[in-house]
């Protein structure tokens, strides 16, 4: 199950942003219980600041968005597709779950560079690519240059 930190807040009954940013911990407890509820494999919470995911061992796997540089983002209509996108690919090409959320924040973070939905999209290595050259905000909202 992929959706978004206000969808997820919704369906959980919680509050998952304040002025300072996204509550990381309260994401992951969205995720686990749209487990208890039923979804049997996995519940991937995104957001701008990065992603929540939590497999069905309950084990929770966190992934910082793309760090991007003024003037980048041109748009941002299509990002949830393409993160959902990136994540579905890492699947389907049995990536592990850091992997998987790595190749979904750059897919979302590829998107972004034109005003169209789909547009500024692609190959997987250069959405990859992307990540590499600008480095990855750190889970929790620090920031870290890589």
């Amino acid at each position: 199950f992929i959706l978004n930190e206000i969808e997820a807040g919704k369906l959980a009954g919680l509050s998952l942003r304040s002025a300072s940013g996204p509550d990381w911990s309260g994401i992951e407890t969205a995720a686990r219980s749209l487990l208890d509820r039923g979804v049997r494999k996995s519940v991937t919470i995104h957001f701008v600041e990065g992603a929540v995911c939590v497999d069905h061992t309950g084990t929770p796997w966190r992934q910082g968005s793309v760090i991007l540089p003024a003037g980048y983002v041109q748009g941002a209509t299509g990002a949830g597709d393409a993160f959902a996108a990136g994540l579905l690919s890492g699947i389907h090409d049995n990536l592990p779950w850091p992997e998987s959320l790595r190749l979904a924040v750059c897919a979302a973070a590829m998107c972004l560079a034109h005003p169209a939905t789909s547009e500024g999209m692609k190959p997987v290595a250069a959405c990859l690519a992307l990540g590499e050259q600008f480095g990855f905000r750190q889970p929790g909202g620090m920031t870290k240059s890589e």
